[in-house]
């Protein structure tokens, strides 16, 4: 069969080096153009795949922000009741005798269990291409396909901003428990 980038001049040149008769130009172009199209449609349906799992791994990556955020906000809630019970200096705490272990303690281990956690994103896959041929697209499914694809990489982009501004609420949040625990500590 003929290499998919070679010219119908360069087959008529094959053909006579190795003594059989040149490709008909009409079935030349019509199966360069089958080929064409096949190539497409495999980039096409990789790229999708690539969409898909690129779309798993933010909403875990989403889900996780989630789930730091909302350890946060516990730890927030935390620091507030010791502040209220310290009464503003951890002099007052010793002096009342042992209540510093286990408030302290548990506001303290929240943050560090938060940070043990880190994003992780899945190492690419090499994508698997089938060995059956399949039929070209047709002119519908691929401008639907490309639709397809420029909706779900809208609504990643959209994932994207969402999750930029949970980090920035979290870095926000750390930050500032910092503060108070370093005030608290004073």
């Amino acid at each position: 069969m003929a290499e998919p980038n070679s010219s119908y001049e360069q087959e008529c040149q094959r053909a006579e080096l190795l003594g059989v008769q040149p490709p008909d130009r009409e079935e030349f172009e019509r199966q360069r153009k089958e080929r064409l199209e096949q190539q497409l449609a495999e980039e096409e349906a990789a790229e999708a795949a690539l969409l898909v799992q690129q779309e798993e791994s933010l909403h875990g990556a989403s889900g996780k922000l989630d789930e730091l955020n909302s350890i946060l906000s516990s730890t927030q809630q935390r620091l507030n009741r010791f502040k209220q019970s310290a009464c503003g200096s951890l002099t007052n705490i010793f002096t009342r005798g042992g209540s510093f272990s286990g408030t302290a303690s548990a506001s303290m281990d929240v943050p560090s269990s938060a940070s043990g956690g880190g994003i992780e994103v899945p190492a690419e896959q090499p994508v698997q291409r089938q060995p059956k041929p399949r039929p070209p697209p047709t002119a519908a499914e691929v401008a639907a396909a490309k639709a397809a694809k420029r909706v779900m990489m809208d609504g990643q982009l959209d994932k994207l901003d969402a999750m930029i501004n949970k980090a920035d609420n979290a870095q926000l949040a750390m930050s500032e428990q910092t503060k108070q625990m370093r005030r608290i500590t004073k």
